[in-house]
């Protein structure tokens, strides 16, 4: 692979590591400043659209400047605009599906936690193996295919399942307000005061007075 193959690889490879990191933390934040209960499914759609809108942006506008500065001619054969609008719905409709993976937990801790690590392992490992056995048999090649080509797919699978198995645990809960928060004091915390002293038992004294001057008790 060539220098310029490569670099542009490299790009694709941290655009598309980032992306379920930052489409999550886009749907997240949709949520913050709206009362009453959360919608977390409008959430979600509103995080959608602004993707749309990217893609807009991205994948319209820009090409339209290139193609016009290029005076590349404007003509679409129809097997070549299918198949090209068939792969930017598969596309939408992936990010479609990852965003209501990343944010599909059966409680505000696995959402929060488990799935942002879970999900895009699962789709980053998964599409690579689809990808080599799609384009594998839609260009005829198996017969090329030697064992060491099969372990690696079966390697990346098994890397899948041990991170479906190995999955982290969200916490248990929140700390209760009134938990203590450590074992051991702070330094400018007080110091508790000695505990109370212990006492023999009583003494029956006859009835009297005390003399505080001379340190005697008198009997009535």
């Amino acid at each position: 692979m060539n220098s310029t193959a490569l670099l542009f690889a490299l790009g694709t490879v941290l655009c598309w590591g980032v992306y379920s990191v930052l489409l999550h933390m886009g749907s997240v934040e949709m949520g913050k400043g709206s009362a009453g209960p959360p919608d977390l499914t409008g959430n979600r759609m509103k995080a959608f659209l602004l993707v749309g809108i990217a893609y807009f942006i991205v994948a319209i506008v820009g090409p339209l400047i290139i193609m016009k500065a290029k005076g590349t001619v404007w003509n679409f054969p129809t097997a070549g605009w299918s198949w090209s609008l068939i792969a930017g719905i598969a596309g939408a409709v992936g990010a479609f599906f990852l965003l209501m993976a990343l944010s599909s937990g059966k409680s505000a801790a696995e959402s929060k936690y488990v799935l942002p690590l879970l999900v895009p392992a699962i789709v980053f490992a998964g599409a690579p193996i689809v990808n080599t056995l799609v384009s594998t048999t839609k260009e005829g090649n198996w017969g090329y295919v030697n064992w060491k080509f099969i372990a690696g797919i079966i390697l990346a699978a098994a890397g899948t399942a041990m991170v479906m198995k190995f999955k982290p645990s969200p916490p248990a809960g929140p700390v209760p307000a009134g938990t203590p928060a450590a074992a051991h004091p702070s330094p400018g915390a007080a110091k508790p005061g000695p505990g109370p002293v212990a006492r023999g038992p009583a003494i029956a004294v006859a009835p009297g007075y005390a003399d505080v001057t001379t340190r005697t008790y008198h009997v009535s």
